[in-house]
């Protein structure tokens, strides 16, 4: 009968331990999901207007009137670099070209999903430069 409970007993452990590693893992990429969802040109806007506002301990007065002028700033930047848009993607081309000629095909395959995932960040940051362009009245 000792041994019977002794098993039980392993088995409940061992069943507790995958239950709680399948709930780690789907907690911990729900959180990576919702980090990689604050990626973008509108979550760096209100990282760096968070950032001034509890570094500076700004007024709320002081919000409203820093907040348009970094909006200005921040556009003027995604213009910027999106005005040398094409330069990068013929340096990021040549440079991913050297790259894979190193790699395994596995590994091009790799490469190639992560630079899909980098220009649909990249269409991300245009349109958000677009909606915002015409709101701040640039």
């Amino acid at each position: 009968m000792s041994r019977l409970k002794l098993w039980v007993g392993l088995i409940v452990l061992f069943g507790a331990g995958v239950a709680t590693g399948s709930v780690g893992t789907f907690l911990y990429a729900d959180a990576e999901r919702m980090h990689r969802e604050e990626r973008g040109p509108a979550a760096q806007h209100d990282r760096i207007m968070k950032r001034l506002t509890q570094g500076l301990s700004l007024t709320t007065q002081q919000q409203r009137e820093i907040e348009p002028i970094l909006s200005l700033a921040h556009i003027a930047l995604l213009e910027l670099r999106f005005s040398h848009q094409g330069e990068i993607e013929r340096i990021l081309s040549k440079g991913m070209a050297d790259i894979k000629g190193r790699l395994s095909s596995e590994q091009q395959s790799k490469l190639d999903k992560m630079y899909v995932e980098l220009q649909q960040r990249w269409r991300l940051s245009h349109d958000y430069l677009e909606t915002h362009k015409k709101s701040a009245k640039l």
